[in-house]
């Protein structure tokens, strides 16, 4: 049964799965990013199906985390099979014997003019300087006309899987944290305005209240201004997208209400404050103008509609009655500014009004002032609401740790671990030896056979004869320590 569960068979199934999921979450609106009302508008009378089965709050619902704890203990269990071979093949030194590296399908051979101890000091010196540590057999474990040695380089990437492995695991515990500790929330909010999260237009935890582990910050968040930064005329990329973007000033205060931080953010420039961030993500109007007639203040807003459109009806002191239509960017076509349209009314009509034209009226840009009738008007500017995604994600450093993890556990995968034995065996007449060579290496063969040419090249130079050349590589797999007779 352990051996099913930690199969990669499985592995594949489930990998698979949470893949559909994610694609799933990443194609269907979520709670807390899409606004629920919107949702609903959407999905109609299918939104209680797709409710019930999760799919609004995939990475959150009890099936993908199931799928996640379920991976978790698949890829554990995997990874402990293969940790024990990776860490014996790392830092076990094996010794093959003189006659089987002399008869090893690649091997290298050669006559050295040098006495045996010169030649297996030769050979080591070399292989240190190319970064290989250097193991010599025990003297019991040698023949009394043989000495062996076991160089290896590269031992540390025999671990590149389990690294990798291992920022997996963290990666799937660091998201089944975020989804007890974490919550998400929205807020409208407007300049001057104090709240705390819990207040939100939309609050909700990650998973079900009742197992939530979790914790709403103490501090609250003050709106202390907004604004919107528009493209200069006629640079607009679009016709109504005129907005370049859009700031929201906000403070930071804590439980008795001092200001501990202090932020302007905008579009992809959140507020942090610990493990919980705030997004600029939309800008709405509230309703409320605020003008100027005859240089006195007036808050006007939106108080009936005219032609299936809000507009704000407001009797003046002088029995007149004031009329305003607002129009707001993105939100009325061709509008490249917020202004206003205002007319004046009285008990007979619209004023200065003739038959078959237009009543007079007067536009205003934000900031402009103009007369009408005899009255000065001047449109300071609308009440404009920040809206906010707040989002609360203590698994997001954990994440990133989980990122690099694997990262550098698949660059180490790039490269493997290179190993050579070497037997030096002395001749007859005890004026030289004879050294032999074979070795083995998973990838990058070439490079390695390369790095032995190289080996074979100096050792000419020093007055060495080749008995044999380096083989070629084969195409049958290479003999593995493992499965071959040593000397332990």
């Amino acid at each position: 049964m352990l051996a099913c569960f930690r199969s990669v068979q499985l592995a594949i199934v489930l990998l698979s799965l949470l893949a559909l999921a994610t694609m799933a979450g990443v194609l269907i609106p979520q709670e807390g990013i899409v606004e629920l009302q919107q949702i609903k508008r959407d999905f109609g009378p299918n939104y209680r199906m797709f409710k019930a089965m999760g799919l609004f709050n995939v990475y959150s619902s009890y099936w993908f985390v199931a799928l996640e704890v379920l991976f978790f203990f698949n890829l554990l269990f995997g990874s402990f099979q293969w940790l024990k071979p990776a860490y014996l093949a790392a830092t076990r030194n094996t010794f093959f014997s003189a006659s089987y590296i002399k008869n090893s399908p690649q091997r290298l051979i050669l006559d050295s003019p040098e006495s045996l101890e010169a030649t297996l000091g030769r050979v080591s010196g070399w292989l240190r300087k190319q970064r290989y540590a250097v193991h010599a057999a025990p003297a019991q474990q040698e023949g009394a006309d043989a000495k062996l040695i076991y160089a290896t380089k590269g031992n540390f990437f025999r671990f590149g899987a389990v690294v990798v492995h291992s920022g997996i695991l963290l990666m799937l515990l660091a998201s089944v944290y975020g989804v007890f500790f974490g919550f998400k929330a929205q807020k409208l909010a407007v300049p001057g305005e104090t709240f705390a999260l819990s207040d939100s237009q939309m609050f909700r935890t990650n998973i079900d209240p009742s197992i939530w582990l979790g914790s709403v910050p103490a501090w609250k968040i003050r709106v202390n201004d907004f604004r919107i930064e528009y493209y200069p005329e006629g640079q607009s990329p679009g016709n109504n997208a005129v907005v370049k973007q859009y700031y929201a000033d906000l403070s930071v205060l804590n439980a008795q209400g001092k200001e501990t931080k202090r932020e302007t953010i905008s579009v992809n420039h959140p507020l942090a404050v610990d493990d919980t961030v705030l997004y600029q993500a939309s800008f709405n109007p509230t309703g409320k103008l605020f003008v100027e007639v005859d240089g006195k203040p007036m808050t006007l807003e939106t108080n009936t509609e005219f032609m299936n459109r809000p507009v704000s009806l407001t009797e003046l002191p002088n029995g007149r009655a004031l009329l305003v239509f607002p129009f707001f960017v993105q939100q009325d076509p061709d509008v490249t500014r917020n202004n206003v349209v205002i007319f004046l009314r009285d008990a007979k009509g619209f004023v200065g009004a003739q038959p078959g034209k237009m009543p007079p009226n007067l536009r205003l840009r934000e900031g402009e002032s103009g007369e009408l009738s005899g009255m000065r008007f001047t449109y300071v500017k609308p009440e404009i609401q920040t809206g906010l995604q707040i989002k609360k994600g203590p698994e997001v450093p954990w994440m990133y740790l989980s990122y690099i993890i694997i990262i550098v556990g698949t660059i180490m995968c790039i490269f493997t671990q290179r190993q050579v034995w070497v037997a030096v065996t002395s001749t007859g007449d005890g004026q030289g030896a004879q050294l032999a060579l074979t070795f083995k290496t998973k990838k990058a063969k070439l490079s390695f056979m390369k790095e032995l040419q190289r080996l074979q090249m100096a050792l000419r130079q020093a007055g060495y004869t080749d008995a044999l050349r380096v083989a070629s590589i084969p195409t049958t797999s290479e003999p593995s320590a493992e499965k071959v007779p040593v000397l332990t």
